[in-house]
């Protein structure tokens, strides 16, 4: 194969998944390849796939045949969830060549040296230079035992690891002296960092918070009862920690709740929620909530939407129930229509929406602190620590910059506003009051 062979990679599903695809692209051109777009002729096609979903199994095999159209001769990798949860239904794909686990994905720049029968592609083994990204994703731990009984993850993923804390602090040192301002931590469960090591997830922010030009820190998603006083504590007293919180609730329901083996119920959700709002202030929580589980009733969905309204989430991921294969919950009685799934996820996403623009709107008159990301026509977009997307207007040289805005201007769940300083720390801005 010729030097310089190009390659293509095309990531689907959570943030973890997304990290690993940067990974497996820096891992590439280390080696010598060449990225090229997915839509573009590549030698190599390289699928991370994901199944937290049927859909999302879909979209792996519909990317495979894809690839196999653009270019028969390519050689044709599927990594991933789905390779680890559907091994044999890949290989029978004709013009598949590899189907690589998750345990494997480092390994792809040298099974295809194996495959093609050479040692190297001319690449000198040095790391390709560091492009500038206002915000990265940080893998900092992998695995899940919760067994969730609708998630086949834990199936997939199930050992727990976590990267020592020297080697996080390491990298996010790396990526700030690259010009990136915001580090996304992420895991399969980021609250479980550091489970039977003797450290937590608290004890690894303690050391990023200490990197000095580190603009902000944003946890990807935990679980309610993961949000450890030590984590209140940083998060009331750094600047660079983000008053924004993803904590997973996927019912309001107990009975639903149960039967999916989540460990809490509505009431305790609601009253910690409601304590974590009192500590930290102008804290957003956003959330993840599933309709269509089997048996949920129409009482269960509207206990959902009054949980929903109760706790006043600024943002609502919905999902319709999905059965997957070697998960509990997929061969529950009582599995729910189609049409009522739309119906519901439909009603849940507009409640969402007026959710959002109502946060929003309470910061009309008020500075935020945004991290200004890229030019949108007129604008410059950013969002803000508590995750609203804000436009403004001023110089391009501000992005990758962190700047303070006078919210002037409210479109349902975006705000606009005037640029009033630059690298303000949170404590310094007349954020939401109480």
């Amino acid at each position: 194969m010729k030097d310089k062979a190009s390659f293509s990679i095309h990531t689907l599903g959570c943030k973890v998944n997304q990290y690993e695809g940067e990974q497996i692209i820096a891992e590439m051109e280390k080696y010598g390849w060449r990225y090229v777009d997915f839509s573009a002729k590549a030698d190599v096609y390289i699928i991370n796939s994901c199944t937290v979903t049927s859909v999302a199994s879909h979209k792996s095999r519909q990317l495979v045949r894809r690839a196999i159209k653009k270019n028969p001769e390519a050689i044709v990798i599927v990594t991933g969830c789905y390779a680890d949860s559907d091994r044999k239904e890949i290989a029978s794909i004709s013009g598949v060549d590899l189907v690589l686990g998750n345990e494997d994905k480092s390994k792809i720049p040298y099974l295809l040296f194996e495959k093609l029968g050479i040692e190297s592609m001319n690449g000198d083994g040095a790391k390709p230079a560091t492009s500038l990204h206002t915000r990265a994703l940080v893998k900092v731990q992998d695995g899940c035992n919760q067994f969730c009984s609708y998630c086949i993850v834990p199936h997939v993923r199930s050992n727990l690891w976590s990267r020592p804390i020297p080697e996080v602090f390491d990298e996010v040192n790396r990526l700030v002296a690259g010009g990136t301002q915001e580090v996304v931590l992420t895991g399969i469960h980021l609250g479980l960092y550091g489970a039977n090591t003797g450290t937590g997830l608290g004890d690894l922010l303690a050391r990023l918070v200490e990197i000095p030009q580190l603009g902000r820190i944003r946890l990807s998603s935990i679980e309610l009862n993961e949000v450890t006083p030590q984590i209140i504590d940083l998060m009331t007293s750094s600047d660079k920690l983000c008053n924004h919180l993803h904590i997973p609730l996927q019912s309001g329901s107990n009975r639903i709740l149960k039967a999916m083996n989540r460990h809490y119920t509505a009431e305790e959700f609601a009253e910690r929620t409601d304590e974590l709002k009192s500590k930290i202030k102008d804290l957003a929580i956003t959330t993840d909530i599933i309709v269509g589980f089997p048996g949920e009733t129409e009482r269960d969905f509207e206990d959902s939407i009054k949980l929903v309204k109760k706790v006043g989430f600024s943002k609502l991921h919905v999902f319709k129930f999905s059965p997957r294969k070697g998960t509990p919950a997929a061969t529950y009685p009582e599995q729910i229509p189609g049409a009522v799934k739309d119906e519901r996820s439909a009603a849940l996403i507009d409640i969402g929406r007026d959710l959002s623009a109502s946060y929003a709107s309470s910061y009309l008159g008020k500075r935020m602190r945004i991290l200004v990301e890229r030019e949108q026509g007129k604008y410059l977009s950013g969002m803000s620590d508590n995750y609203i997307r804000v436009y403004c207007e001023g110089p391009r040289e501000i992005i990758g910059k962190l700047v303070t805005v006078e919210i002037t201007k409210q479109e349902e769940t975006v705000l606009y506003g005037s640029i009033k300083s630059s690298q303000v720390a949170k404590s310094q801005i007349g954020n939401r009051g109480k």
